[in-house]
């Protein structure tokens, strides 16, 4: 969930980092993540404006971004999944210690088609019979009971799901395995996850919401700027404390501030300073699916490009912040953003 058309190429052809000629701004490669690509877009034609740095940022999903940080093809990824232990064990012995530094918040909004049902309730476990294939068409009597109210057709359900390894994925399936048994044992937590039964599968953010936009009966999760630019309508969610709660930014800010005080006792959270689940938050004013997007680079920098990079990361955690309300997400809280800059300070310049 990329507006900026790149060319990345291997790191031993063309550097993450680099200048072309003597007055060309230095340019950082980056990339992953298409859950943050409206930001990092807005991020990066900002930071060129007011520092002749440009952030090439493409957008092919957190896999993506998670692989080419270990092999060195970008100076740094995003993902909105932290890295699990296989993937932090071959990191480590491919380059050293990963730093998760969390650059904004975001919900998971659930979008779908039906013209006649302007307004629509959900619950997860609800969301998860979608996704296992046991609620089959609208006017099911378990979407009747939520939406007493609504005139649900008799037509098919239609999930789409992200083709590729996705960040947004993982927050969507982690939350549907906190609220569903079934759908924890049949499918559970991934950025890749394996569905018990056929389910159209859309590259990217942009892929999900194209799909639903032209199909009738269809329903999908997209990071909340790619429904509001397509005005596709968009799924209240009953949360933990059983409120129906929409995704706005008041209740994404209110998860998040929920996950800082709760203890981190599962991988792979506990294998990172500053991961944080904020899935199923049991605040009363939360949005149950948001997530945390983080910028991934290894502790050990070279001096010129490292510099450049951390730089840019402390601007993001600070100033950019400004720039997440007009885009559908929610700043970081202050003591977050604070933690963040000072892990940067752990880089090792060589």
């Amino acid at each position: 969930m990329g507006r900026v058309l790149v060319l990345v190429l291997g790191v031993l052809a063309v550097p993450a980092c680099q200048r072309q000629g003597g007055s060309a701004p230095l340019r950082i490669s980056a990339g992953g993540a298409t859950f943050i690509d409206p930001l990092m877009q807005k991020w990066s034609a900002e930071y060129r404006r007011q520092q002749g740095v440009e952030i090439d940022y493409v957008a092919k999903g957190s896999g993506y971004g998670i692989t080419n940080v270990i092999n060195r093809n970008l100076a740094f990824g995003c993902s909105d999944a932290p890295m699990s232990r296989s993937e932090w064990e071959g990191a480590r012995a491919a380059g050293g210690e990963v730093l998760h530094i969390p650059l904004t918040l975001g919900a998971v909004a659930i979008v779908y088609h039906l013209p006649e049902v302007p307004e629509l309730i959900l619950s997860g476990e609800v969301l998860a019979d979608i996704y296992l294939g046991r609620i089959q068409h609208w006017d099911d009597p378990r979407l009747a009971a939520l939406n007493p109210q609504a005139k649900l057709p008799h037509l098919p359900v239609l999930p789409v799901r992200r083709a590729e390894s996705s960040g947004t994925t993982f927050i969507f399936t982690e939350y549907l395995s906190k609220r569903s048994q079934k759908f924890a044992e049949a499918v559970g937590a991934s950025k890749s996850p394996k569905w018990p039964v056929e389910i159209l599968g859309k590259e990217g953010n942009a892929g999900i919401t194209a799909q639903v936009k032209q199909t009738a009966g269809s329903i999908g999760y997209v990071e909340l700027e790619y429904a509001r630019k397509n005005q596709l309508s968009v799924a209240r969610l009953v949360n933990a404390a059983g409120q129906a709660v929409a995704p706005e930014s008041a209740a994404v800010t209110a998860a998040a501030q929920a996950a800082l005080q709760a203890p981190k006792k599962e991988e792979p959270y506990s294998l990172h300073p500053l991961a944080f689940s904020c899935t199923d938050a049991s605040a009363a004013e939360a949005y149950p699916i948001v997530g945390v997007s983080y910028a991934l680079l290894y502790q050990k920098q070279p001096a010129e490009s490292g510099r450049a990079i951390v730089a840019f990361l402390k601007w993001a955690l600070q100033e950019g912040q400004s720039y997440t309300a007009d885009l559908g997400y929610a700043p970081l809280p202050p003591e977050l953003s604070r933690r963040g800059a000072e892990l940067l300070d752990t880089v090792l310049f060589e």
